[in-house]
């Protein structure tokens, strides 16, 4: 059997939680004896050299099909799917890809390739063949928020459009793919067929010895809270939402140790330079680490920070600090699509900021209350091997 997955975003290189995501359903596949093969329609500004696959095409800056009038790094996604149906060569450069492949199965990652599917299908290149909607997110919603400050007439126009492809998508797949309860609900009001739960997970990590002893001695003693973001504007709201209006509740000689593409942006906020001088003396920007480093990390951390204020779907960086077995201290969307993890030792969700802060400076004063009995089972519930594992027999009955 074979699945060709549809993105806008290369897999090569796993960095954030999309593609970590359709890695690791390929990957859940590949066990079950079904062949995938990705192509992506990407963005060339953020993905290039080995991170982009051998089947992948750009989606130029220049193309008419970016949409000028669009804020690009919020609407590019929408639009994607026209380039790729609708420009000549782009159309046949990847119609030309999924007919090598011959898929009996073609499984959309977020719905934003759709156009392309519907012009395969009403030109008949393939024999006939199903289709997954592999949902990460009720797209929507979120842009409606993220587009709050745009021209009223643009943000809706592209809300509507949206909203219109979500619902279009999900009644037309043969199975779609929730990563949330909440999620699955909306979608099975799109009219969507079958659902199946598949929550965002992680893989297992073994922590590197000599990355431990590294990251010992570059701390030198201090404490600190870790926090784990991609380049992502919306990280970068929830964080200073919950810890504005400063990080002078932290001790000089603790730290938000700040991990990811985020790094750059987090310094950068307006609130951040409100007080300059006190919160860059306690912030650690870490940038992007290697996988070693950031298990070296999650083991040295006195919590972990989930600080989510904005946005759908669940958050893989809420998986990996259930599983480190550290504090974790989140909000309660966070915890959405891990809601029973709420229920371990020392694993906080408030979406009161006062309430947030204090329990970060409780678990670096090391002042948190004893915790009860840890129950592993439940931690490993957030492995991509637990939440992908119904997925290969739910497409293996579409052949």
């Amino acid at each position: 059997m074979r699945v060709l997955h549809l993105i806008t975003y290369p897999v090569e290189l796993p960095r954030h939680g999309g593609q970590a995501r359709v890695a690791n359903i390929v990957q859940t596949y590949a066990r079950a004896g079904i062949e995938s093969r990705t192509i992506a329609v990407y963005q060339p500004e953020y993905y290039a050299g080995d991170a982009v696959g051998r089947y992948d095409l750009a989606f130029p800056p220049g193309s008419p099909f970016r949409e000028q009038r669009l804020p690009q790094h919020l609407c590019t996604d929408l639009v994607t799917g026209h380039f790729a149906a609708e420009d000549p060569e782009a159309w046949a450069t990847l119609a030309e890809r999924a007919v090598a492949f011959r898929p009996d199965v073609v499984q959309l990652e977020q719905p934003w390739l759709w156009p392309f599917v519907k012009r395969l299908r009403a030109e008949r290149r393939l024999p006939p063949f199903r289709v997954v909607y592999s949902s990460q997110n009720i797209e929507a919603p979120l842009k409606a928020r993220l587009l709050a400050e745009q021209p009223a007439a643009v943000a809706s126009e592209m809300v509507a459009r949206i909203d219109a492809l979500e619902r279009e998508v999900a009644a037309a797949a043969d199975v779609t793919f929730a990563v949330t309860a909440s999620d699955a609900d909306a979608l099975v009001a799109f009219g969507a067929r079958r659902v199946v739960l598949a929550p965002n997970g992680i893989a297992e990590r073994v922590v590197d010895p000599v990355a431990l002893r590294d990251w010992r001695s570059r701390l030198d003693g201090r404490t600190f809270a870790l926090f784990v973001g991609s380049a992502y504007g919306p990280n970068v709201t929830g964080f200073w939402e919950m810890f504005s209006p400063s990080l002078a509740f932290l001790a000089p000689d603790q730290r938000v140790l700040v991990v990811g593409g985020i790094s750059d942006m987090i310094a950068h906020a307006p609130v951040c330079r409100e007080w300059p001088r006190i919160n860059e003396s306690r912030l650690e920007r870490a940038g992007v680490q290697s996988e070693g480093s950031l298990a070296a990390l999650l083991e040295l951390a006195s919590c972990v920070v989930v600080p989510i204020t904005v946005g759908g779907g669940s958050n893989i960086k809420t998986a990996e600090a259930i599983a480190s077995g550290r504090p974790v201290v989140g909000t309660t969307a966070s915890f959405r699509g891990y809601e029973a993890t709420t229920a371990l030792p020392h694993v906080y969700a408030t979406d009161e900021p006062a309430e947030f802060r204090r329990l970060v400076k409780a678990a670096l004063d090391d002042a948190l209350p004893p915790a009860g009995p840890d129950r592993p089972e439940l931690r490993r519930q957030v492995l991509w091997s637990e939440t992908l594992k119904a997925l290969p027999a739910e497409v293996g009955v579409l052949q």
